[in-house]
């Protein structure tokens, strides 16, 4: 990502690493803390046992940032939470503890692992609880979410690290402004079919219809079920979706 802000020479356009800040618990800027550093919720939630955390910092560019709230204006003191978009570009690939990585459980990027651990929310830990479903609504759903299945992990719960040798080349990318069924309709039609190309049987940790508890398609329901409460558009039911396939013609 830094090598393609740098493609941009002349333009308004940087990076910024949560890492470098993900240690350190802050306020907003509505509450006089113009710091870099990471919000957490009171409390956890009741139902997924997460404490939300989001990121806020300044940019190289001077502009101040709440990932939930918007751009900070510390001239009014207020918040423009139209001006900010979020795009979440996830690479979609096995998970050897939640079964399949990809636009919801992304959302581990958004979090800081460390600090709601310490809060006793450890973001992680909720996901089979449908934890990223309460980060996605509680800080800022994403406008659009690309997922990168160029070059996949489809080797059942050995993920999220593969080597080049095991990742496949599928040159697919699916996009969609509903991470769930994004995820849902990925799972069934990229990562399983591989899987099984590769001679793999095991494909039930994939399996986004497969809801025991703790499995994929059993946390992706949780999640979509936090995300229906707050108001999103969320679905993983083959007959409700809508597919638009685009061939590049080679």
């Amino acid at each position: 990502m830094q090598k393609v802000a740098e493609s941009f020479p002349g333009h308004n356009v940087s990076t910024y690493l949560w890492d470098e800040i993900a240690s350190q618990k802050v306020e907003e800027y509505s509450k006089g803390d113009m710091s870099d550093g990471y919000i957490l919720a009171d409390s956890p939630d009741k139902e997924t046992g997460i404490v939300v955390s989001y990121p806020k910092f300044k940019t190289e560019l001077g502009t101040y940032i709440s990932f939930k709230q918007g751009i900070w204006d510390p001239v009014n003191k207020t918040y423009n939470s139209g001006k900010l978009k979020v795009i979440n570009i996830p690479v979609l690939k096995s998970h050897g503890g939640y079964g399949v990585t990809a636009s919801v459980k992304h959302y581990m990027g958004v979090v800081s692992d460390k600090l709601t651990r310490e809060a006793g929310g450890r973001a992680h830990y909720a996901i089979g609880n449908g934890g990223m479903g309460t980060q996605l609504v509680e800080t800022r759903f994403p406008a659009l979410n690309i997922l990168d299945a160029i070059w996949i992990n489809a080797n059942p719960r050995s993920g999220p690290a593969t080597s080049y040798d095991e990742a496949t080349n599928t040159n697919v990318i699916a996009a969609s402004t509903d991470p769930v069924a994004l995820d849902y309709w990925a799972a069934k039609n990229i990562l399983m079919p591989t899987a099984m190309t590769k001679g793999r049987s095991d494909i039930s940790s994939m399996d986004p219809d497969n809801s025991e508890p703790g499995s994929f398609g059993n946390w992706l329901s949780l999640s979509m079920q936090k995300i229906r409460a707050a108001g999103y558009a969320a679905n993983a039911d083959d007959e409700m979706l809508n597919v638009y396939i685009a061939n590049n013609g080679n």
